[in-house]
């Protein structure tokens, strides 16, 4: 199995899956055995910064996006496609990706945090321009935030979470 560096250790795959498993069953958990707790400042600082990074996908600019990831960034868009290694890749695969779509709408339905480590469930809306499939996904974010900046970031799909794919109809 390989491993993924970022700073601070490695992590496979399947001990960041475990993770993102146990800080999102969490919430659950503390619901109803162990009282409930509050994030720190830190995790808090963490879920504030991945949230605001979300929901700014809806402006359509990767400028605006890239200050949020740091610049060793390692990026992967789902499961089995290769990662994006830095700001210039990721630059050159979303911003295109962005222009060619009317608009962006992502709704985040929970977050958590586990110090660096912040999850969030959402529903990723591309609404793509009359003619073109838009595209809808359920997903898992896995986040690693270190000195404010996301240095890595995993989405998977939700299982039986099933993406729709649309035509948009001209207005």
């Amino acid at each position: 199995m390989s491993a993924t560096e970022i700073p601070g250790g490695a992590f496979t795959r399947r001990s960041l899956l475990l993770a993102g498993g146990l800080a999102a069953g969490c919430t659950g958990l503390a619901a109803t055995n162990a009282p409930e707790r509050s994030p720190t400042p830190l995790e808090a600082a963490n879920i504030e910064l991945v949230t605001r990074f979300c929901r700014d996908w809806a402006t359509r600019d990767v400028e605006k996006l890239v200050p949020y990831l740091a610049d060793n960034l390692i990026y992967q868009m789902f499961e089995k496609r290769p990662d994006l290694i830095g700001l210039d890749a990721f630059r050159r695969e979303i911003g295109p990706f962005l222009n060619d779509l009317a608009r962006v709408e992502w709704e985040i339905l929970r977050s958590s945090a586990v110090g660096q480590l912040v999850i969030n469930e959402r529903v990723d809306h591309f609404i793509a321009k009359p003619g073109a499939r838009s595209m809808h996904f359920p997903i898992a974010g896995l986040f690693v935030v270190k000195n404010g900046k996301i240095e890595l970031w995993r989405d998977y799909s939700l299982p039986g979470g099933q993406p729709r794919l649309e035509i948009e109809k001209a207005g």
